[in-house]
């Protein structure tokens, strides 16, 4: 008996469109477990009143006894993290709403600009739950995975401006576990994950007290043992040190 190969390819192809077409609808959307996410997290009223956060604790770069402190504070997209390493010394990283910047003891300061500086406004964890529609203009699901042992959904964000993102939403939980990126630095195009972790519920939110990040082979802990939520803030706590407005007022001229 002779086969027909040609219709069995053509058979097969469809076969497998078919398969494939009816996993993509079991899929639930993007849009859906970001609403998810919302809901579990703490809810819209949650995060309208929280007007400031700020979140305190160590960095650790993994297995290299490298640690310190670190500070993140985040209003609105406003947003402000410190970290001190012996041996490396002081590194802030800001953005004002304006200015995005870096000022480090080795490298010295520099202005962010491009598409570095739109990753830091979509950043904030406030910009994520609540008005993602602002900064990317799609978003889709495009698989399952596991993150460290967790069934989790994959989320294809495209921003406006920038590389695609991918976000993982834990199956069971509804909560953010790792975003996935190819980011933008003065080094070049950097591959880099944001594993989050340790959630906790503070004043109505739920928050990950470890992030942990993959960068060039390196892994950054960061273990907050202090998060408050619309704690008072010290004036001009967004504003650029005096290094980065000297840059600033050289571009001016």
């Amino acid at each position: 008996m002779s086969v027909n190969l040609a219709a069995f390819g053509r058979l097969a192809a469809s076969l497998s469109l078919i398969a494939s077409l009816a996993g993509a609808a079991d899929l639930p959307s993007g849009e859906d477990l970001l609403a998810i996410f919302l809901e579990r997290s703490g809810g819209a009223e949650a995060y309208a009143r929280a007007k400031t956060v700020e979140m305190t604790g160590t960095v650790e770069i993994a297995g290299r006894n490298i640690g310190g402190k670190v500070s993140m504070i985040e209003q609105g997209k406003k947003s402000w993290t410190s970290m001190d390493l012996p041996g490396i010394g002081p590194i802030e990283i800001g953005y004002n709403g304006d200015t995005a910047w870096e000022n480090s003891t080795l490298q010295g300061p520099r202005i962010i600009e491009g598409q570095e500086k739109s990753a830091m406004e979509r950043s904030s964890s406030f910009v994520v739950a609540t008005e993602w529609r602002d900064q990317y203009k799609s978003v889709k699901t495009t698989g399952e995975d596991t993150v460290d042992g967790k069934p989790a959904w994959k989320v294809e964000m495209t921003p406006k401006d920038g590389n695609p993102e991918t976000f993982y939403f834990d199956k069971d939980s509804g909560l953010l576990l790792r975003i996935a990126t190819v980011m933008s630095s003065p080094l070049g195009e950097i591959a880099t994950d944001m594993t989050l972790s340790d959630y906790r519920l503070v004043d109505g939110i739920r928050t990950p007290f470890t992030m942990t990040q993959n960068a060039m082979g390196q892994n950054i802990v960061m273990k907050f043992d202090k998060v408050i939520y619309n704690g008072p803030l010290a004036p001009g706590r967004f504003d650029p040190p005096e290094a980065v407005k000297a840059l600033l007022a050289k571009q001016a001229k």
